[in-house]
């Protein structure tokens, strides 16, 4: 049998407030051409079908569409994610026709109720696809879990659910016909994250543990959006999510996999790699150096960090014109004059910094917003030696415009502002 494996399709994602909508519909229709040239006998997504539980109409029908399309090729399986909606997912399986090939799985099911699924193949072969959804820490799951399991480590709740989920598989398994598959939308200890992930949702405290992965012939894991096989040996893999959805993703290649897979032999795993959609691309130097490299600059979603000695008027609009087929989506300035440089090391030895090395060093760190660096250090250190000397402070600002102290606050406080 022949298994097409998919994750994370994230529907309404944006980036840097950018919409993906048309990355997502490119890369959705290279999956269902891929799907047609295959012909597998089941498809797995494995969870994160949208990007938020309340998807806008425009990402349900394109994934309605996919997945549709996807089910006129074979059974399609969709497991719920961490961002998808379970109530929604079972208002999608509630409107499925009696034997329609699409199956949305909201929630964690017994076996009996749905979380060991069977479908026949060619040959007189079956495939059992054990299912698990996301699992959240701090919701019982109530068909498998009693009160003295509520306070148990997660990952030790979800190695429960996994050791029953492989009971049903098991029970009335013929070696001789049935091919044993999993999937799940789960953290397993050991992935490389992509930086992308919902960090709450891939935490230490979220991870499950490989040895509770059931013994199958593969195991399709979403969740973590970097492409990669489980750790250890165990034959599976994480699908990741079709495009670079954020910059945490932006040298990974993305694909889908296809398995071929047999009763009583090992399975054959071919990631497909996908190439739709635009990637992503950081560049850091001057503007010199950018109309330089603008030839390589196509079709991308940028982030631009523009190194200068003085501050550029219009610096994003001469950005966008040395590199117009991209898509720019940020533009940040590193201006030499707003960062104080520290030309020589300080004195003393251990001695502890006074409040204005202090003020230097966060200068030198993160410069200002717009004034002189320099001269915000000068006034920092007025103001210190007017509180130390009791005297009030004297600013050439304040006193180039020939007014009494108590009539020059106002504009001091321009002053400050600017700086």
């Amino acid at each position: 049998m022949k298994l097409l494996h998919v994750s994370d399709w994230h529907l309404g994602r944006s980036t840097y407030g950018c919409s993906r909508a048309s990355d997502h519909e490119e890369v959705l229709q290279e999956i269902v051409q891929l799907a047609r040239e295959e012909k597998p006998d089941l498809v797995v997504h494995a969870g994160d079908l949208f990007d938020g539980v309340r998807p806008a109409y425009a990402d349900m029908q394109l994934g309605l569409w996919a997945l549709q399309e996807l089910a006129a090729l074979a059974p399609v399986v969709v497991v719920a994610g961490n961002h998808d909606s379970r109530a929604l997912f079972r208002i999608f399986h509630q409107l499925q026709a009696q034997g329609s090939r699409l199956h949305f799985v909201d929630r964690p099911r017994l076996p009996r109720d749905g979380g060991v699924l069977d479908f026949p193949v060619s040959g007189g072969r079956r495939a059992r696809l054990a299912v698990l959804p996301f699992v959240h820490a701090n919701r019982v799951v109530e068909a498998f879990e009693d009160p003295k399991t509520w306070s148990a480590r997660y990952a030790d709740r979800v190695g429960a659910i996994q050791e029953t989920l492989l009971e049903g598989l098991l029970d009335g398994y013929d070696p001789a016909r049935d091919v044993l598959l999993s999937a799940a939308h789960l953290h397993v200890a050991g992935a490389r994250f992509s930086g992308s992930e919902r960090q709450i949702h891939v935490s230490a405290h979220y991870a499950s543990r490989l040895e509770h992965v059931p013994q199958v012939s593969y195991a399709a894991f979403g969740h973590i959006h970097r492409p990669q096989a489980l750790p250890g040996t165990t034959p599976g893999r994480y699908a990741g999510s079709p495009l670079q959805l954020d910059f945490g993703e932006v040298d990974e290649a993305k694909e889908v996999v296809i398995v071929q897979a047999e009763p009583g032999e090992p399975a054959r795993i071919e990631p497909r790699p996908l190439t739709s959609g635009r990637r992503l691309r950081r560049f850091e130097g001057t503007l010199e150096q950018l109309a330089e490299q603008a030839a390589e600059f196509g079709n991308q979603l940028c982030l631009v960090t523009i190194h200068t000695q003085q501050p550029e008027a219009d610096l994003s609009g001469r950005v966008r014109q040395l590199i117009p087929e991209a898509t720019v989506l940020q533009v940040r300035e590193v201006c030499r004059e707003h960062q104080l440089e520290v030309v020589t090391p300080r004195a003393g030895g251990a001695r502890e910094p006074g409040l204005e090395e202090l003020f230097e060093d966060y200068l030198a760190e993160h410069g200002t917003r717009t004034g002189s660096a320099a001269r915000v250090s000068e006034i920092f250190a007025v103001l210190l030696a007017s509180v130390r000397d009791e005297e009030p402070p004297g600013f050439e600002e304040v006193e180039s415009f020939g007014l009494p102290a108590e009539e020059a606050e106002p504009e001091l406080e321009l002053a400050m502002e600017s700086a």
